[in-house]
């Protein structure tokens, strides 16, 4: 590899929302995922000391636009996070291109620990990144087997910080757009939607989670009450089936009503709490449509589908409630190399 002409490789990722489906797609069910339009962004420069140095504005904290700095807590979740990202640039960097180091910057629009697929959105840019530097090339298309290899080594890496992934949030990071994603074992299929713009709201809890202890938690419940979580599994599967259809006719009232159901099935599998039910109580006196977990859950964001001209009442009704909440919008694009 000549390295003399690409001495930098820059690349970003969008984050994701769940619209149906989240922890039961652990288990090989039905999802329907949204990449948005907020990104996680790196740049590497190239070097020769064999080592892999990564700096960043990734907190676990609730603010999604400030830092907090000199805390034990941030830097010990840095490290949670950032060493994991180290081993897979550090493992893929020794398969392929052992002559190579990397001193990488990494900027997100994304709270790390709130549902919005930091994470993979973090391997995925570092995915694309390590590609275009072991491809050696400066061009910023990304072809099918490119994207594939993107998409299945940030997997890899995905896997190393949360042990147990669906692979969803990195595949929606990779691929972009709006996604019914029908799990990675067996026959994996996935297909891409094609809807009217839907008009999401999200709202940041301002109470961060930990993935892997929900995941393990709703692993736990579905042994411990096997027959009752195989029947909320068929329900969510029905529930995400029926929201392709309502996304594909563009019938917002149906999208809403089946986001509901889909809440009330991840409030039996127990990752609501009195918070997040009293936000989503809120939701529906100022006139949404839908709401509901997206992502892990125990706190986290709320995804709601509100019309517009209702989005005034909802903030000033959550305005006491020191949350912060924006629109949000679908993202077509997924991996992108500057």
């Amino acid at each position: 590899m000549d390295i003399s002409s690409r001495t930098q490789v820059g690349a970003s990722a969008p984050g994701k929302v769940i619209i149906f489906g989240e922890h039961f797609v652990v288990y090989n069910n039905e999802a329907v995922v949204a990449a948005i339009n907020r990104r996680c962004f790196g740049r590497a420069e190239l070097t020769k000391n064999f080592r892999v140095q990564i700096d960043s504005n990734l907190e676990w904290h609730n603010n999604p636009y400030s830092k907090q700095h000199g805390t034990n807590t941030n830097a010990q979740a840095n490290r949670k996070l950032l060493e994991p990202l180290k081993s897979f640039c550090r493992s893929i960097l020794k398969d392929c291109a052992p002559e190579m180091g990397l001193q990488i910057h990494i900027k997100s629009e994304l709270v790390v620990g709130v549902g919005l697929g930091s994470s993979a959105a973090s391997c995925v840019t570092l995915a694309g990144i390590l590609r275009s530097v072991i491809a050696g090339t400066t061009s910023k298309e990304i072809s099918p087997y490119d994207r594939k290899w993107v998409f299945e080594n940030a997997l890899n890496g995905e896997q190393m910080i949360h042990n147990k992934s669906s692979g969803v949030d990195c595949y929606v990071s990779t691929y972009g757009g709006l996604v019914h994603f029908t799990g990675l074992s067996g026959t994996t299929e996935t297909a891409a939607i094609e809807n009217q713009p839907l008009p999401l709201f999200l709202i940041n809890t301002r109470k961060s989670h930990e993935t892997s202890e929900l995941v393990s938690h709703v692993r736990r419940f579905s042994m411990n009450r096997s027959k009752y979580f195989n029947e909320l599994t068929r329900d969510a599967s029905a529930v995400c089936s029926n929201g392709v259809r309502a996304i594909a006719k563009g019938s917002l009232e149906d999208i809403g009503r089946l986001m509901t159901e889909n809440h009330k099935l991840l409030r039996e599998i127990g990752v609501s709490n009195k918070e997040i039910e009293k936000i989503i109580g809120i939701c529906f006196s100022c006139g949404a449509l839908g709401a509901k977990i997206t992502g892990a859950g125990g706190g986290g964001c709320i995804l709601v589908l509100t019309r517009p001209e209702t989005i005034p009442a909802l903030n000033a009704a959550l305005s006491g409630l020191n949350l912060c909440s924006e629109a949000i919008e679908i993202a077509n694009k997924g991996i992108i190399i500057d």
